[in-house]
This record gives structure tokens, sequence and C-alpha cells, in this order.
């Protein structure tokens, strides 16, 4: 399968849809939209598509924490596409973004996806919480070398 992965600077519909579709399930499409963070000139968005189709979709905002200035947010892979490692790519690229910016990333990670990060490098630095009408999520890091 043939995947594109590109920065884009802005959110449009078909991100929104895709964020939507994946992280919102039973919410209203509003909710799907980062107030603030998708307007912000420094937040980066990494899509990945197949053939004309975005598949896959991710924001870096600038969050910045001890070791970390950027967080992931809004991580989605279309379902139909899951588990082909469009993911992981996505993620490896965020984390090639800090590795040239000198920094590290962190993320609320929704328990599904976490050995999707795990294998990617990142650690658990909470108990498992809940983010409410979302789900169980930990906090997770991750520190270039």
């Amino acid at each position: 399968m043939n995947v594109r992965f590109i920065w884009e600077t802005a959110v449009n519909d078909a991100h929104l849809d895709l964020r939507w579709k994946v992280l919102r399930i039973g919410k209203p499409r509003e909710t799907a939209h980062y107030i603030g963070i998708d307007e912000a000139p420094n937040t980066r968005f990494l899509v990945a598509y197949h053939e004309n189709k975005m598949v896959g979709c991710s924001t870096l905002q600038t969050d910045p924490r001890k070791g970390a200035e950027f967080r992931i947010r809004g991580m989605a892979v279309d379902s139909e596409y899951q588990n082909k490692g469009i993911g992981s790519k996505i993620v490896e690229m965020l984390q090639d973004y800090a590795k040239e910016k000198n920094t590290g990333i962190w993320c609320n990670a929704r328990i599904r996806a976490v050995p999707m990060y795990e294998r990617r490098g990142f650690v658990i630095v909470s108990e498992i919480f809940e983010i409410e009408g979302i789900g169980p999520h930990h906090d997770m890091e991750w520190f270039h070398d």
C-alpha cells in the first residue's frame, strides 16, 4: 500500500472528519476542533494519504514540560487502515521533527494505543486516568537520545 505522509499548515475538513470519526465517537463533530491549538502558528500537522484519502492525522502542539517541548494531540488512523504501520510512521516522523529541535514529546495515550507508543520508545509516566466522555488514558513521554 502506497501511503504519502505530508506536513500540512492547517487543519482542513478531511482532518476534522477523521479526528471526529476515530476519536470523538458519539460526540458532536465540533468537538474534533481543538480551539486555540489548531489555530496556533507553531502547531504542526502531519497527515497520511492513501491515494487521495486522508487515512491518518496528528497534531504536534507546542506544550512544554520538563524535557519535552511538544505534545501529540488528535492522533488518528482510519479504522480501515489501522494495524498497517501508519500510526507508527506518523509517530516516527514526529520524533524525527522533535530530534531536530533537540527535545522530547509527551502525550495522553488511549489505552489501546499504548503498545504502539511503547514500540516507538515512549514510556508510561502515570496511572490510568479517565478523560471524561473519551475513555482511559496513560500519560506517556519520549526523550531523544
